[in-house]
């Protein structure tokens, strides 16, 4: 058995009642709904947009740029999501 994983999610009105309405015709629940949606979405995305960002470091290929999350230190904000985009797109 795949282990799940929780999260709350925000949607909009509109949205939620086509999930329950969809979920209600197919016989199904709302989370397998949302699941199987969410799978077909991303099959569709750029492969580009769904490769892990690596970090290789004193010759060791496992370690992951998460294990780095909330360790940089800086003296003024920035933004990080910009940051990220423009490395991915090799700015």
């Amino acid at each position: 058995m795949q282990s799940k994983s929780r999260t709350t999610i925000s949607l909009e009105p509109e949205i939620m009642d086509m999930i329950k309405q969809i979920a209600i015709n197919k016989g199904t629940t709302q989370t397998k709904i949302i699941n199987d949606y969410l799978k077909q979405c991303i099959e569709k995305e750029p492969e580009k947009n769904k490769v892990k960002i690596n970090i290789i470091m004193d010759g060791d290929p496992n370690i992951d740029i998460s294990d780095f999350i909330g360790s940089i230190k800086t003296d003024r904000p920035f933004n990080a999501v910009k940051l990220q985009n423009q490395v991915r797109k090799g700015e």
